[in-house]
C-alpha cells in the first residue's frame, strides 16, 4: 500500500478533528462515501506501440493505480462522542456564542469562499462531523496559483511569481497554518505535489492541478470564484470579497454626523446614500451616473469620504487615480478592472476628447481595453465612479444626466473656517468608527437596509434631483456667461471692481444665485479682498486681478497706476450702457463714490 501521508493529529485540544487515511492500490475501486476519482500520479513506463489500435487504447484506457479512502478508523458514534469530549478555548467559545450554527464552525459559504478555512472543522447539516477528502484540500490549493511560462503566479497578487521548488515551500507553510491538526509526511507531500504540479497530461484536472493562465484578467464583482476557464486556459477574477463583511456590526453615529455636516441638505444626502447603497448591494451591475464632490477650498472632507467608500467596496477592489490621464490612456485596463474608481482632481476642457471619453466610460457597459503585452479587447466594465475636483466643472453640458455634483464647501475647511474645530472633531470620530472592520460593517449594514424603491441607478433625474450647484451650472456655462464676462472685462480693461458690481454684471447675462460670482470670478483668475478709496474710510469687498497689485487706493492698469475709483466708475458706466441693457433687459445701475447703488 502506498500512503499519501495525510493523517489527522488527535492530540490538538482546542480543535475538532477527523482521522483520514489514504491508500492507493492497483485496480481498486472508490468507496461509496468518498467518490474521489483520482488517477495515479505517475503512469507506468510506456512500452513500444505497434498499431493504431494500441494508440487509441493507450489514450483512453490507461492502466494506472487509483487512490481510495479507507473506512473511518472510528465509528460515527465513537467519533461523535470523542468530539463532544474535546474542550474549546475561551476564544473559541466566544466565537461560537456570537455566530450561527455553520458560521460558528468557520464555514461561511463553504467550500472555500475566499480560499481560507477558519480552523474549525466543518459539520454536516445534521450536526455530525464531516470528513473532508484530500480532493477538497487539493481543490483549495489548486485555486491559489496559476501557471504561465513555467512560473507560478499568486492569484491574489499576480505580480508575485514562484519557481516550482519555492512554490512547494509556500504551499506547505499555508497548509500548516490552515490545517494545524494535519500531519504531513515527506512521502505524502511528494505524491501530493506530483498530482498538483506535474500530472500526466491525460489526467489533467483543473480541480486537482494548478491551471495554465492565459495572462488575461477580469473583474466579476460578487463572484467569489477566482479562476475561470475558457478554451482550456484560466482567466483570473480580480474581485475580492471584503473581509469586514464577515464581522459583527458595531453601530455608530459618527458617519451620519460627518455626512450631515458636509452635505447639509437632506435630499442631496439621501440621493448620495442611495447611490452608494445601490452600488454596494448590486456590485455585479454598473450605475450609469457618477458622483462628483466639488469644493473651491482645500481640506473640506472629500478625501475622508472617498476613503470610507474605498473601504466599503474593499481596498483590493478600488482603483484610485489623479486626473483623467490614466483613465483614458491606452493602457487603461488595470484602472477599469476595479469595481470602484476614484478619480481625484478631475479637470478637463469642455468638448475635449477626454471629456467625451469620461462620459462614455460612465454610461457604457463595455469598452475597448488594453494591457501591456496583451492585445486590446472589448470587455465589460462594472465600475462605479466617484470624482473630486477643486475646479468648477463647467465642462459639463447643461442638464448632464451622468454626474451628481455635490458642493463640499463649508466653514470647517482647514484654512481657518469658523467651524474648523467642530469639523476636525467630526472627522476624528468618523475615522475612529471606520478604523475597525466592525465599524465599517456597521455602516455597510445601514446602507444595505436602505429602501431603494425610488432609486434609479440607470438614469439620473436632473429635474427632480439637481443639487444647488447643479442648478447653478445649468445656467452658468463657460461658453455663455463666463466667456462673455471675460470678453467684456478684457475689452474695457477692467482689473478691479466691487463685489456688488460683479453680481450685477453676472445678472446682465443670466440670473445667478448669490455665491455664483465666487465660482465665476475665481475661474477667471480674480482674487477677493476688502479695500477703501476716495477718502472713504469704510472698506468694500472687491474683486481684482493679481497683476493689478491694489495698494493705497490705486491699481496697476496697463503698466500705469490708476485710482481704484476710476475702475469702479468704468464698470458703472458699462452697466449703464443702453446696448448692454437692451440685450439683457436689465435696469440701469450706477454707483456713488462710496459704493452705494444709484438707480
Amino acid at each position: 500500500m502506498r500512503s499519501l501521508g495525510f493523517l489527522q493529529n488527535a492530540s490538538h485540544a482546542n480543535m475538532k478533528y477527523i482521522n483520514l487515511a489514504i491508500k492507493a492500490t492497483p485496480g481498486s475501486k472508490m468507496t461509496e462515501n468518498n467518490n474521489d476519482d483520482w488517477l495515479a500520479p505517475k503512469p507506468k513506463k510506456e512500452q513500444p506501440i505497434e498499431s493504431s489500435k494500441e494508440v487509441f487504447q493507450g489514450l483512453f484506457s490507461p492502466q494506472e493505480p487509483e487512490i481510495t479512502f479507507d473506512e473511518p478508523i472510528l465509528t460515527d458514534e465513537e467519533e461523535a462522542r470523542l468530539y463532544a469530549e474535546i474542550p474549546l478555548t475561551d476564544e473559541a467559545e466566544a466565537y461560537i456564542a456570537t455566530t450561527g450554527r455553520r458560521i460558528e464552525q468557520g464555514l461561511y459559504n463553504h467550500p472555500f469562499p475566499d480560499g481560507m478555512w477558519s480552523g474549525f472543522v466543518r459539520l454536516n447539516d445534521d450536526g455530525t462531523p464531516y470528513n473532508p477528502s484530500i480532493k477538497e484540500i487539493l481543490r483549495l490549493v489548486s485555486g491559489w496559483f496559476v501557471k504561465k511560462e513555467n512560473k507560478y503566479h499568486d492569484v491574489n497578487n499576480l505580480q508575485t511569481t514562484y519557481q516550482a521548488q519555492d512554490l512547494k515551500q509556500v504551499i506547505v507553510s499555508r497548509i500548516k497554518v490552515l490545517f494545524p491538526n494535519l500531519k504531513i509526511t515527506n512521502k505524502g507531500l511528494k505524491e501530493f505535489f506530483l498530482v498538483l504540479l506535474d500530472p500526466p497530461i491525460i489526467n489533467a484536472d483543473p480541480e486537482k492541478n494548478i491551471p495554465v493562465w492565459s495572462g488575461h484578467t477580469t473583474c466579476l464583482p460578487a463572484n467569489t470564484q477566482k479562476v475561470f476557464f475558457k478554451d482550456g486556459v484560466a482567466t483570473v477574477n480580480l474581485w475580492e470579497y471584503p473581509a469586514y463583511r464577515r464581522r459583527e456590526s458595531a453601530i455608530g453615529t459618527a458617519f451620519d454626523e460627518f455626512l450631515s455636516f458636509v452635505i447639509p441638505n437632506e435630499t442631496e444626502r439621501d440621493v448620495f446614500l442611495n447611490w452608494l447603497a445601490w452600488s454596494l448591494k448590486h456590485e455585479e451591475q454598473k450605475p450609469r451616473w457618477a458622483v462628483m464632490l466639488y469644493s473651491q477650498k482645500q481640506g473640506t472632507g472629500k478625501t475622508v469620504l472617498t476613503d470610507l467608500v474605498k473601504d466599503l467596496f474593499g481596498v483590493a477592489n478600488t482603483s484610485r487615480i489623479n486626473g483623467v490621464r490614466q483613465l483614458v490612456a491606452r493602457f487603461n485596463k488595470e484602472v477599469l478592472q476595479h469595481k470602484l474608481v476614484v478619480v481625484e482632481e478631475i479637470e478637463v476642457r469642455k468638448g475635449s476628447k477626454e471629456a467625451n471619453q469620461v462620459k462614455t466610460l460612465i454610461t457604457e457597459d463595455s469598452t475597448t481595453v488594453e494591457a501591456k503585452g496583451l492585445p486590446s479587447s472589448v470587455e465589460p466594465i462594472n465600475c462605479a465612479f466617484i470624482m473630486t475636483t477643486n475646479n468648477l466643472p463647467t465642462w459639463l453640458e447643461e442638464a448632464d444626466r451622468r454626474f451628481y455634483i455635490l458642493n463640499f464647501d463649508h466653514e470647517g475647511y482647514n484654512n481657518g473656517g469658523k467651524d474648523y474645530e467642530k469639523f476636525v472633531g467630526l472627522v476624528k470620530k468618523m475615522k475612529e468608527q471606520v478604523s475597525t472592520p466592525a465599524g465599517i460593517k456597521g455602516i455597510y449594514d445601514q446602507l444595505m437596509a436602505r429602501d431603494l424603491t425610488d432609486h434609479n441607478a440607470m438614469s439620473l433625474d436632473v429635474m427632480k434631483h439637481s443639487t444647488a450647484l447643479m442648478k447653478e451650472l445649468k445656467v452658468l456655462t463657460p461658453d455663455v456667461v463666463k466667456e462673455q464676462i471675460k470678453e467684456v472685462l478684457s475689452r474695457h480693461g477692467i482689473v478691479f471692481l466691487m463685489s456688488k458690481q460683479a453680481t450685477d454684471l453676472i445678472n446682465c447675462f443670466a440670473f445667478r444665485e448669490a455665491n455664483s460670482q465666487t465660482h465665476l470670478f475665481t475661474e477667471l483668475g480674480y482674487k477677493k479682498a476688502r479695500f477703501a478709496w476716495g477718502g472713504v474710510k469704510s472698506q468694500r469687498a472687491c474683486w481684482f486681478l493679481p497683476s493689478a497689485d491694489p495698494d493705497r487706493g490705486e491699481v496697476l492698469v496697463g503698466g500705469i497706476r490708476a485710482p481704484m475709483e476710476q475702475q469702479v466708475n468704468k464698470v458703472s458706466e458699462l452697466l449703464l450702457d443702453p446696448l448692454l441693457r437692451e440685450s439683457v433687459n436689465v435696469k440701469p445701475i450706477n454707483y456713488y463714490a462710496d459704493g452705494k447703488r444709484r438707480v
